[in-house]
């Protein structure tokens, strides 16, 4: 009885070290940063602008940032829509990028949304896309 205790013991002290080795060697990742007063939908897509799959979907606040983590390396671009309340969402596709995340080093990367309110919402970078568009995964 006290073998089979302490094997599971043994294995969980080989998980827990595990888990704290690969906190070592670091991981892709992507840092969303919101430079406006909008809500923000942000959809992570892994491939081309024909053949894609959504990687991750996640929502930054007004004037906050966020963090998307990357397994593998690839080809991904993002969509956007952000939300105020009493105005139109803006909608955008961003341009593709590429993300290392293999034996020869890792991407640390920052995308920095920006929205000058007036009449006519301006946003920075990519290009309009329809609800539509941003709808598929």
């Amino acid at each position: 009885m006290k073998t089979k205790k302490i094997n599971k013991v043994g294995i969980s002290i080989l998980v827990v070290l595990f888990l704290s080795m690969s906190n070592l060697f670091g991981q892709a990742n992507l840092t969303i940063v919101n430079n406006s007063g909008r809500v923000m939908t942000v959809k992570i897509m892994k491939g081309d602008s024909y053949y894609n799959q959504l990687h991750e979907k996640v929502y930054v606040s007004a004037w906050g940032s966020t963090v998307v983590y990357f397994n593998e390396s690839g080809n991904y671009f993002t969509k956007s829509k952000a939300v105020l309340a009493g105005k139109d969402p803006v909608f955008r596709k961003g341009k593709p990028f590429y993300v290392t995340n293999d034996n020869t080093g890792y991407s640390i990367l920052t995308l920095t949304f920006s929205i000058k309110e007036s009449n006519i919402p301006a946003a920075s970078g990519g290009v309009s896309i329809s609800k539509q568009e941003f709808d598929k995964n």
